[in-house]
């Protein structure tokens, strides 16, 4: 999988940050996706990189968006 580019590496960031207490990883990241003034692709391609990491890793959304994030 190549590598989240800068404007999406700062949306998950933000939604990382950003978090409310009982949000999915999905809501957060879309959220931030709009807020940036990005593609819904953008969004797709941000959550097919967490997915990835959470079935290789067996890791929960959040501590695999962390671990993306991490990897870049």
């Amino acid at each position: 999988m190549a590598p989240l580019n800068e404007d999406l590496r700062k949306a998950l960031m933000a939604a990382l940050d950003k978090r409310r207490r009982d949000d999915t990883l999905e809501a957060a990241v879309g959220r931030e996706v709009r807020r940036a003034g990005l593609r819904y692709q953008d969004y797709l391609d941000i959550m097919e990189a967490v997915r990835v990491i959470t079935r290789k890793d067996k890791l929960d959304p959040w501590k695999a968006a962390k671990a993306l994030l991490e990897q870049q």
